[in-house]
């Protein structure tokens, strides 16, 4: 039988070829690495010096601009030495000193050197000059680091592709011709600048003069786009930035920064200041800020008075979006010019504008909103024609808790909408009827839950020591409540409204009761008004007590003026101590002399009334006056036109003798 190790197989053969190959080219490797680090270290390193004309070629071609190299010092450290440069110039276009460097360490690795640049770059107390060209160019001690082709791209490109570069104890002229700011001496400027694969980060520490604030830092988070081979590009990078001055002056800050970037100009103002900002494309798109200021003046929008504040922390932010824009606080607490303070609620809206088909929409979440700090300060915010001249007619006031709303449509007039919230303390003024406006209720002192919609809501309503103010139902249109509760819900069709109130419960010093009621816009083809309004009002009530002088209050102003003033100079003082009321059909034709056209029926039962059944407006001039009735008791009843008294009982005024006993009378318009 034949040894199967006596004749390998080709397999085996191949693989011991390649094994010795493998391990000789590893020993080549080997021997050339270490003969190359050997020449390194012990023949060029010494002689570093001698290779420095090379070295400035070969750095003017990475950097497109003239180097020139004092000297050369190299330090063996690791498998690769370190290089320390003096007296570095580099030359501008023109072939002038553009910067003088006296100290520079370079580090090089394997890594970087297959890069063509330095694992690290530092450079000890420089002092450079930095410059914002009118048209937007950027130069660094005269070279263009634009990084685009308006500029030479090669300067840019070679820094920003270091993998890091470090500045320590420099100090930096920054002059903005685009802003034509002032000159702006930073001392003590530290700068990081790290670049691995797509991500960039920086940061720069300085400290400015002395008016214009403490030690500021800047920092940088980026990413330049996918497949972009040029790192000096940077206006098509995106990230953040950070922005931190512990204490700054404003006025200062604003003139090296674009006015109103988001909507907002602040002309003065000193404190701490944070900013975070999201960039796209090289621009700033929006961006947090953290404020604790004073002293603050800002516009927030073109033919805005200006916002004087003195005093103002919190956080604010803002963003732009494709087609509009997101705002926000949190936290945030300001005292104005004329003392009111807000008490530090958080805001966040969202707006979108239309776009074709699709219609503009809008959220807004609120909550701790002080509606009398809004309104005094309305005229200052960028809040539209529309909502300025709302706040200013209704003048509202009390603190919104929280506020859920969103909409579809122009802000002014929706197509569509949803809200919901709180509101303690609710303040709104009435508005009388003027032209084909009708008149609206106001309120005072009023805490409302609310969840509405374009088609209706509900709302439930409380107060204490209160009032609604009725303009056009009664004389006194301001009734003041000690308490008031009521759930209320209504429908919007168009121009057809409904409202439901249940669980009515009022007390006030006339009356204390119970009311139910519903009501709707009329039909302008049935109503006797042709209009919608006043409406069909269909309301069921009791009273438990009232004052007996007081029921000519509430006799709605569509009753006759003479049979209400009549009610007020007659009954003269006494006691309800329980009242039934029922009106029901279209209010125009109230007090509703034909029963077909609906129900008006007060009673109420009658406790030590003085009633004075002749006033004396109604004798003829000159007549004596009739005794009034006193001690009154009885069922008194307003029903329709007419008004009567049921089993009365009482005396004459004058005559104690005298005595009224179950006695009836009317009168019947």
């Amino acid at each position: 039988m034949k040894d199967p190790h006596q004749n390998p197989s080709w397999l085996l053969r191949f693989s011991a070829t390649m094994v010795r190959w493998v391990f000789g080219l590893l020993l080549l490797a080997t021997l050339l690495l270490v003969s190359g680090w050997g020449l390194l270290n012990g023949w060029i390193v010494p002689r570093i010096d001698e290779f420095r004309p090379r070295l400035e070629k070969q750095a003017s071609q990475a950097m497109g601009a003239v180097v020139q190299i004092g000297s050369i010092a190299a330090t063996p450290q690791g498998l690769l030495p370190t290089f320390e440069l003096h007296d570095v110039v580099v030359l501008d276009s023109q072939g002038h000193e553009a910067v003088r460097l006296a100290r520079i360490v370079a580090t090089p690795s394997l890594r970087s050197l297959l890069r063509g640049g330095l694992e690290q770059l530092y450079i000890d107390a420089p002092a450079l000059d930095m410059r914002r060209s009118a048209d937007g160019r950027f130069f660094v001690a005269g070279l263009d680091l634009s990084g685009n082709d308006a500029g030479d791209p090669g300067v840019a490109d070679w820094l920003l592709a270091q993998r890091e570069i470090v500045v320590r104890h420099g100090a930096l002229r920054w002059t903005d011709e685009l802003r034509d700011a002032p000159l702006l001496a930073l001392q003590e400027v530290d700068i990081v600048l790290r670049h691995s694969g797509r991500r960039h980060a920086m940061r720069l520490d300085a400290t400015p003069p002395p008016a214009w604030g403490s030690r500021f830092s800047l920092r940088g988070d980026f990413r330049q786009p996918l497949l972009w081979t040029r790192s000096g590009e940077w206006q098509s990078w995106g990230g953040q930035v950070y922005a931190e001055f512990p204490w700054v002056d404003l006025a200062q800050l604003r003139r090296h920064t674009r006015p109103g970037d988001l909507g907002i100009a602040v002309e003065q103002g000193v404190g701490a200041l944070r900013v975070w900002g999201d960039v796209a494309a090289g621009a700033v798109q929006g961006g947090v800020a953290d404020v604790a200021l004073a002293g603050v003046n800002a516009t927030t929008g073109p033919g805005l008075q200006p916002l004087v504040l003195h005093a103002v922390q919190g956080r604010v932010a803002a963003h732009r979006l494709a087609k509009g824009f997101t705002f926000s606080t949190k936290g945030l607490q300001f005292q104005t010019d004329d003392d009111l303070v807000w008490p530090g609620g958080n805001v966040a809206l969202t707006y979108t504008d239309k776009e074709g088909a699709i219609p503009a929409y809008g959220e807004l979440h609120a909550d701790r909103l002080d509606l009398s700090v809004l309104r005094r300060v309305a005229n200052r915010l960028p809040l539209g024609d529309v909502v300025h001249g709302a706040l200013q007619s209704y003048a509202p006031a009390g603190l919104v808790e929280t506020l859920d709303l969103s909409w579809q449509g122009a802000a002014s007039a929706p197509t569509q909408y949803r809200g919901r919230g709180r509101v303690t303390g609710l303040e709104v003024a009435a508005q009388k009827a003027e032209g084909q406006r009708a008149a609206t209720p106001g309120v005072r002192g009023a805490d409302v839950e609310f969840d509405l919609n374009q088609s209706g809501g509900r709302a439930v309503v409380a107060m204490k020591q209160g009032a609604f103010d009725l303009p056009g139902i009664f004389d006194e249109p301001v009734m003041p409540f000690d308490e008031f509760g009521a759930d209320a819900r209504w429908q919007v069709d168009g121009d057809k409204w409904a409202l439901q109130m249940d669980n009515v419960k009022f007390a006030n010093a006339d009356a204390q009761g119970r009311v139910r009621l519903a009501w709707r816009t009329s039909d302008p083809e049935k109503s006797g008004s042709r209009s919608r309004f006043p409406g069909v009002l269909d309301l069921t009530g009791s009273l438990s007590r009232a004052q007996a002088q007081r029921v000519h209050r509430y006799l709605p102003s569509a009753l006759d003026a003479h049979a209400r003033d009549y009610v007020r100079d007659a009954v003269q003082s006494g006691a309800v101590t329980g009242a039934q009321f029922r009106i029901k059909g279209d209010l125009h034709d109230l007090p509703f002399r034909d029963p077909r056209q609906g129900e008006f029926r007060i009673a109420a039962q009658l406790r030590n009334v003085v009633y004075d059944y002749a006033p004396a407006r109604l004798l003829p001039a000159g007549s004596r006056p009739w005794p009034a009735l006193t001690q009154l008791g009885g069922e008194l009843v307003f029903e329709r036109a007419g008004m009567r008294v049921n089993q009365a009982t009482g005396r004459l005024a004058g005559m104690p003798q005298s005595r009224v006993v179950r006695t009836d009378a009317s009168i019947p318009d």
